[in-house]
């Protein structure tokens, strides 16, 4: 697709290639990913790279990273019985903080640094927990911006799961580095997830809930 293309024609071609899974396979790289059919494919970060040579778009990553980032996470819990994929603190920058805030009945805080400790907590929504992440990658449910100094912000919302029980909705804010080190891939450099039980919506959408942050507020984000 050449550079000048709409930034439509972009989002249209990465869609499709998703659904289709046509996928570049690069065995000799470490930390690898797997499609819906357990076949390895390249992570969706490292794919990237050629999107942003085409004239990049953070909307287009952001589209990519979520889709790459539920699939994984979601693959760890046990209730799917799938394999799971490779989950790690590989991820994430090695000072990476979480900030979890849930509100079901009562509110609770808690917040991780460094990216042992965050590759773990996230694990355990999934594997302990059981939960199931769905994200709307809907312009409501999705948003995404860059920063001059090269941090992408990544915002979605999307509803929360337990096998066939809607538990809630989640808002979910990544902020994603590229690493000189390691091939200019992208890695997770902070997550602010928030949790809302169903009694704690006071009977808002959950179907496709959106974002309820604004740009104003993502941009005080990417300062």
């Amino acid at each position: 697709m050449p550079p000048n293309s709409e930034k439509h024609q972009l989002v249209k071609r990465t869609l499709e290639l998703w659904s289709s899974g046509k996928v570049v396979v690069d065995e000799s790289v470490p930390g690898e990913t797997y499609d819906r059919k357990g076949k390895p494919t390249e992570t969706a970060c490292d794919s990237m790279d050629m999107k942003a040579e085409a004239g990049f778009d953070p909307l287009v990553l952001g589209q990519q990273f979520c889709q790459w980032f539920f699939q994984l996470l979601n693959s760890q819990n046990p209730s799917l019985g799938q394999q799971p994929q490779d989950w790690g603190p590989q991820h994430f920058w090695p000072d990476v903080k979480l900030r979890l805030l849930s509100r079901a009945g009562s509110e609770q805080m808690e917040e991780f640094l460094g990216a042992e400790l965050v590759s773990l907590r996230l694990l355990a929504l999934t594997r302990e927990e059981r939960l199931l992440f769905s994200p709307n990658l809907e312009p409501r449910g999705l948003k995404a911006l860059a920063s001059p100094h090269g941090l992408v912000l990544v915002a979605v919302a999307g509803t929360i799961h337990r096998d066939t029980a809607c538990l809630g909705i989640f808002e979910q804010i990544f902020g994603l580095i590229r690493s000189p080190l390691e091939k200019n891939s992208w890695k997770i450099k902070f997550i602010n997830l928030k949790i809302r039980g169903q009694d704690a919506l006071g009977g808002s959408e959950m179907a496709a809930p959106a974002l309820s942050y604004n740009s104003t507020e993502l941009q005080l984000l990417c300062s």
